[in-house]
């Protein structure tokens, strides 16, 4: 189900659905993992189509009754489990940028990063395709500050990158050339889930991406 709910301006903006509520005790911690693990479990072997509270109650052993209190919808839980496999990529991906081997270039990290990136957008796209659009929507109007976003993200590729191979990024103002790493890769994935998806898995799109990216960080004019 989508919440229609006015942004700052008094437009009508689509909020894809949300959990009910969060867990607060051990017992009903431990019962919405197992509905998440379950649900994701289902969603990775056999598709979108096989996930219904019917078939999550059997696997998981939680009552559908249970499974409502937490995720109205199936569109919820489907959040829910992305919100955790996106906070899982992001940490590894940052550690993985951080524990490349010392003879790794810059654009080693950027080729790294890009290609996390566009896999977790492919990701989403698996888990179902009617929540990548409506959320990967909702994304850019939080980036562009239509809306406000929920969260905010602190341990960042991008920070990573900077951090990782600065003797080799040649630029004046690095803060701006981080966020122009972080915009990049965080909107043009946006837009080819939306507009090109094949764009996502095409091998030579991460290529592109990154030789802009360095050539940009490499450049002291």
């Amino acid at each position: 189900m989508v919440k229609p709910t006015p942004d700052k301006t008094g437009v009508q903006v689509e909020i894809p659905a949300q959990p009910r509520k969060e867990p607060r005790q051990a017992r009903s911690i431990a019962l919405v993992t197992a509905v998440k693990q379950t649900g994701r479990q289902i969603l990775e072997s056999e598709g979108r189509e096989a996930l219904n509270a019917m078939r999550l109650a059997e696997d998981s052993g939680v009552a559908i009754s249970s499974i409502y209190e937490y995720f109205p919808t199936m569109e919820a839980l489907i959040a829910a489990i992305f919100d955790d496999y996106r906070t899982e990529a992001r940490i590894e991906l940052y550690a993985d940028i951080m524990a490349l081997p010392p003879e790794a270039t810059l654009l080693d990290g950027i080729l790294l990063a890009l290609r996390a990136v566009l896999a977790a957008h492919v990701k989403k796209t698996l888990f179902d395709p009617v929540f990548s659009v409506r959320s990967t929507h909702y994304d850019e109007l939080v980036r562009l500050d239509v809306v406000k976003a929920k969260q905010l993200w602190t341990a960042t590729a991008s920070s990573a990158l900077m951090q990782r191979f600065a003797s080799e990024i040649r630029v004046k103002d690095r803060e701006k050339a981080e966020f122009l790493v972080y915009q990049t890769w965080s909107a043009l994935p946006r837009a080819m889930l939306l507009e090109r998806p094949c764009y996502l898995t095409d091998e030579d799109t991460p290529k592109l991406i990154a030789r802009m990216l360095h050539a940009m960080l490499t450049d002291p004019t």
